[in-house]
This record gives C-alpha cells, sequence and structure tokens, in this order.
C-alpha cells in the first residue's frame, strides 16, 4: 500500500513539473531553434538601461504543490559544451531564483528529497546593447547639414544545441530593419534615416531622433545646435542665412502685409530674415518700362537697419515694382579663410501701384439729401478717385451761378453736404457739377453732370 501511494506521488509530481519552466523578467521572449530532435527551449532577451548600461537577467523557477525539492543551477561551459559550471543550489524549497545572469546558456536541476526523481530547464540569456551613444554634426555648409548617429545594438547571439554541442545563431532583427524617426524644433524635414542629409538650419534648432526595432522597443536621444556652436576649429555649425521680407503700407499695422495701393504708396518693409548679418536692400524702377533692363529708383541700401519706407509715386501700367534683399551670414572658418554665407531674394512685379482713375456713372450719384440716408453727394465707391495728384470739384445752380468749390491735391474729398460758399444752406434742386482730376501717372479726368438736392419736409 505505502509503495502505491509512493509511486501516485511520484507521478503526481512528474505532472506538475511537465507543466514547470523557468521563467524570467526579460524584456522579451523568443525561442531556440535545436537542429536535433530535442524540445526547444525559451530565449530570454533583455535590453541595455536606456542610458547605456548593461542590464543582467532573473530566473525563476517554481513547482507548484511540491515541497523539499532541491534545486540546482548550472552555466553552460562552452569548453565542454556541457551545462557543468555550478552557479548555485537551493535545499528544502519548492522555487528557486537566480539573479544576475549575464549572456550565456543555463539549466536547474530539481529532484526530489528521497531522490526518487529529478528534472532539469534549460533557458539561453541574450543581453541586446541597445542605445544611441552619440549624434553628431558630420558636415555643415551654406546649404545642407549631415547628421552622424553612433549606435549600438546587439542583433546576433551565439548559443548551442544541447545534443550536439553545434553553434547556432539567434537573430531577433537586423540593424537595417531598424526604423529611424527624426523631429526638430523648428520643425523641418529630415529623411528617416541613421545618417540624414537636409536643408541647413538657420535658427537654434533641436533634433530628436527615435530608433525603433520590430519589437516596438526605442532608444531616443536629442541633439541642440545653438548659434556658435561649432567644431571646434571656427567652423559654425549654424552658418546658412535666410533672406525674408514682406511689405507693408505705412499707418497700417505690420502684421497687416500689403504691397499694394494708390499713389503716392508709402510702403514699410518687415524683415524676417534668418541668421541675417549684412544687408543689402535693391528698389527697382518699373523694369519692363526701362531700355536696359532694371534701373533702380533709389541707390542700393547697404545697411543692416530696415530702410524707414520707400515711396512709389507712378502708377503700374502694366508690372509691377521689384524689390531684392541680398543677405550674408555671421562669419565663419573654413580652410583657415574667413567666410560668410549668402542668401538672394528677389519678389518680382511685388509693388504694384494703382493707375490712376475717377469714377463715372453710376458711381457718381445724381442725387442726395441732407440729414437723410445719404446725406452728401459724393462718390459710391469710397476707394474713389485713385492715384490723383490734384483733385478739383465745381458746383453751379440752374443759373449757372458757382455755390460751392473743392480743391487739394490728393482726392481726399469727402463730399458736398448742400452747403453753399459762405451764403448757407442751398435751396433743393437741381444742380451741375464738373470734377478735374489729374492723376500721378498725367492722365486727366473732367466728369460732368447734375445732381438733385432734396431736403426733408
Amino acid at each position: 500500500m505505502q509503495r502505491k501511494l509512493l509511486l501516485i506521488l511520484i507521478m503526481l509530481v512528474q505532472c506538475l513539473v511537465t507543466f514547470a519552466q523557468i521563467t524570467a523578467d526579460a524584456d522579451r521572449v523568443d525561442s531556440t531553434a535545436y537542429t536535433s530532435n530535442i524540445a526547444n527551449d525559451p530565449i530570454f532577451v533583455y535590453y541595455s538601461d536606456p542610458r547605456g548600461f548593461s542590464t543582467t537577467g532573473t530566473l525563476s523557477v517554481s513547482i507548484a504543490d511540491s515541497l523539499n525539492l532541491t534545486f540546482t543551477w548550472f552555466r553552460f561551459n562552452e569548453q565542454t559544451k556541457a551545462f557543468d559550471i555550478v552557479l548555485k543550489k537551493d535545499v528544502g524549497v519548492r522555487n528557486s531564483t537566480k539573479g544576475e545572469c549575464t549572456q550565456n546558456g543555463y539549466m536547474v536541476k530539481v529532484e526530489n528529497a528521497a531522490g526518487t526523481w529529478d528534472t532539469a530547464f534549460y533557458a539561453w540569456v541574450f543581453q541586446n546593447e541597445f542605445n544611441i551613444s552619440a549624434i553628431s554634426v558630420y558636415q555643415s555648409t551654406c546649404e545642407q547639414m549631415s547628421l552622424r548617429t553612433q549606435l549600438a545594438y546587439d542583433e546576433e547571439f551565439e548559443y548551442f544545441d544541447r545534443m550536439t554541442g553545434e553553434p547556432l545563431i539567434y537573430c531577433g532583427d537586423k540593424i537595417n530593419r531598424l526604423k529611424y524617426s527624426w523631429e526638430s524644433s523648428p520643425e523641418s524635414n529630415i529623411p528617416s534615416d541613421r545618417n540624414p542629409s537636409f536643408d541647413a538650419p538657420t535658427v537654434p534648432t533641436i533634433y530628436r531622433l527615435t530608433v525603433e526595432d520590430k519589437y516596438q522597443v526605442s532608444r531616443t536621444k536629442k541633439l541642440e545646435i545653438d548659434v556658435g556652436d561649432d567644431d571646434g576649429n571656427g567652423d559654425l555649425y549654424l552658418k546658412a542665412v535666410k533672406a525674408k521680407f514682406v511689405a507693408s503700407r505705412a499707418y497700417v499695422p505690420q502684421n497687416e502685409s500689403d504691397s499694394s495701393g494708390q499713389a503716392p504708396l508709402r510702403v514699410q518693409f518687415v524683415d524676417s530674415s534668418e541668421n541675417a548679418y549684412d544687408y543689402c536692400w535693391y528698389f527697382y524702377q518699373q523694369p519692363r518700362l526701362q531700355r536696359g533692363g532694371d534701373s533702380l529708383l533709389i541707390p542700393p541700401v547697404l545697411t543692416q537697419i530696415i530702410p524707414d519706407s520707400i515711396t512709389y509715386f507712378r502708377p503700374n501700367i502694366q508690372y509691377g515694382y521689384n524689390v531684392a534683399l541680398a543677405v550674408k551670414g555671421p562669419v565663419y572658418v573654413e580652410n583657415g579663410m574667413e567666410q560668410q554665407c549668402e542668401d538672394y531674394l528677389l519678389k518680382e512685379e511685388y509693388i504694384n501701384v494703382d493707375t490712376s482713375f475717377v469714377s463715372r456713372k453710376p458711381d457718381i450719384p445724381n442725387a442726395f439729401t441732407p440729414g437723410g440716408n445719404n446725406p452728401r453727394f459724393t462718390f459710391k465707391d469710397e476707394s474713389m478717385p485713385r492715384s490723383i495728384k490734384h483733385f478739383k470739384v465745381k458746383i453751379y445752380n440752374r443759373w449757372g451761378n458757382k455755390i460751392y468749390s473743392y480743391e487739394d491735391g490728393s482726392g481726399d474729398w469727402e463730399g458736398w453736404d448742400g452747403k453753399t460758399d459762405g451764403i448757407g444752406e442751398a435751396p433743393a434742386g437741381v444742380y451741375y457739377y464738373t470734377i478735374y482730376a489729374e492723376g500721378w501717372d498725367g492722365q486727366e479726368f473732367r466728369r460732368d453732370g447734375y445732381v438733385h438736392l432734396f431736403r426733408k419736409k
């Protein structure tokens, strides 16, 4: 009877052992591919710390509902091709743990106290040294910057067939299957390469690289490039320069960019160039009206301070005015010589000045009512007249007597309110008007007509 109970107990323990295995706190778990006809064992993969420090593993075995067991841990010996290096022994327990496991093969032998049965479990530990050690500027020119990434990624691990001792290679990933993702602040377009080349930056920039393997394990590192950073020999990294500007009509907010209007058009230029140290502005006449090519409106303005304003008097007939800006960046040293990057921006037909014009009917009303909804006799179009150098209005009564006149040098006429010059209010009736104007482009205008003046009863 006792022998039968012992046999049942042994069979029960063996059944429990069948479901036991080595477990680990690994970053990922894979499996061996033995060439001999034996069961495969787990491969526990540990990634190095993101800061580059190596990480060791912890292996555990637990036999459920079993007491008073002996666990003996061994490490694989590459000389003998056997698990014969004893590491530790735990006696009289149901589970056992082995810490500080480095890259190698491990076996744990489990025995009961009576010595009537034993079994063994196997596992391999792989330490993947995955980190980005450095990102550096490989080359920086006026047009392009290239970065280089120093990266560690252990893609292969050697282990051995337990039956034959044959060396085998575990390859969890290939380094060319890693994904590279770049971000930058300010944002720029950077290829998804390990060592990318892209348009040279003109302002301080932070570059951030994320490298991810097929198991979604990733590492991130950043590179900051600031003003004055160089290679140690005076060759600046931030050397590129970008010419940028917009036009803004004078007396309006600078964020309201506008490069068109009526003469005389006073334009301020808002500079937004990047990394620029030296400036030269070019303001041109209407290029296609000049024989022999472009001619300058004023001499080139060589200054770091943007010109206060430029006034354009002559309206466009067809083509606008060109504006150009040439800039140079900071001084840097290349091959022992001082250099500067340059950039040039030409905005063709950028400034457009309205041709002169005075409205005809129906933009000139034929009736008005002082004190009513349309209290003044003036142009319906508020932009009228346009680009006028001299403006004059005369109004006559039915007998041909002049009762009102207005004259100025721009056409800023607010209209006739129905009052006569020095007499008082004109009575209701029909009045005749004559409008004279001369544009900044030399055009002359005359508008004649009549208008009904109504009075509220």
